[in-house]
């Protein structure tokens, strides 16, 4: 990273200040909640400086990982794909628990890198959505209402706490200092009526209307059967296994070549797939060799834009769309 000072005769006091924060943030380390404190604005303005100053050419940032990154392979995926951006973690381990806990560090990693640019967040659910909002580093600021994290589902009917919507927003909000924003309902309502009827009330329509705003999701993508099981006898019948499901993201189920699979009785209160697609940043995190298949079918849909996986399997996933072109 190199911060870089205007010439003298274009600096002023916003300027200055623009620099020694930038510097404070990324020389110094400090986080964004301690330069607030320590310059006496808020962390939402922090943010904003810190965003202008790579705009305006002030910050130049290079990222090289202690670990680091195939390139030749992120542009591989970027060819096949709609991928933009994204980290493909090189490890030649192969226990499973590893591999998942340098998945997480890293992604954690890039989406504080990215904190500046965010304003309303969507956040999935599933173990490693859990797993990275334990990961990411606290804030110690107030919330800013401007700053919003929101569920893109409703919760789960079973006891998990990494699949419980609204909790995973109020952890996620807390540690990067946005304002939580809660979506308090069932993911499978039991009846058509039932999900008509919620989607009427004022508190959906705000949901709704955030969600159209939203300029980043975060999102994990499973295989095909998943576990826990989805509701998916009632929500399809044996539609998922004639039409060659391989995955899911977000609870939307798609085959090999990223065709969704549609059904009447697929009641889910959820983000409509048209509004995740329409946001400008769509970070699917995925790791585990068993979840190439899945994963080929996810980018196929056209919806990540953002690509956090590790080496082993991004390599089965070039292989398997290779084999299947």
């Amino acid at each position: 990273m190199t911060v870089t000072e205007t010439t003298p005769l274009r600096i002023n006091r916003e300027t200055l200040r623009m620099v020694e924060i930038c510097r404070m943030y990324y020389e110094k380390e400090l986080t964004q909640a301690e330069i607030a404190l320590s310059v006496g604005i808020s962390r939402p303005a922090v943010s904003k400086i810190l965003s202008d100053a790579r705009k305006q050419g002030i910050v130049r940032i290079e990222v090289v990982s202690p670990m680091g990154s195939d390139e030749d392979l992120m542009a591989e995926f970027c060819k096949y794909f709609n991928v933009q951006a994204g980290i493909i973690i090189p490890t030649s381990a192969k226990e499973e628990k590893l591999v998942q806990r340098l998945l997480v560090s890293q992604a954690a990693g890039y989406i504080d890198n990215l904190l500046p640019e965010m304003k309303n967040v969507g956040l999935g659910w599933g173990e490693t959505i859990g797993e990275l909002t334990e990961k990411l580093q606290a804030s110690i600021t107030q919330a800013s209402p401007d700053h919003k994290v929101c569920p893109v589902i409703g919760s789960a009917p079973f006891p998990i706490k990494s699949m419980q919507a609204n909790e995973l927003a109020r952890l996620f909000s807390e540690k990067i200092g946005f304002t939580p924003q809660y979506l308090h309902a069932p993911a499978f309502p039991n009846a058509r009526a039932d999900k008509e009827l919620f989607e009427d009330t004022f508190e959906f329509q705000t949901i709704y209307k955030l969600w159209s705003e939203l300029d980043t999701v975060i999102l994990s993508v499973d295989t095909y059967p998943v576990v826990p099981d989805q509701a998916t006898a009632v929500r399809f019948g044996d539609k998922l296994k004639t039409g060659k499901a391989v995955g899911v993201i977000d609870t939307y189920f798609f085959d090999k070549n990223g065709n969704f699979i549609e059904s009447e009785d697929d009641l889910v209160v959820r983000i409509p797939r048209d509004l995740i697609r329409n946001t400008e940043r769509v970070i699917a995190i995925v790791g585990g060799t068993e979840k190439a298949e899945a994963l080929r079918g996810a980018l196929m849909t056209g919806l990540i834009t953002d690509l956090i996986v590790d080496e082993l399997t991004a390599r089965a996933t070039l292989k398997f769309h290779e084999d299947n072109l």
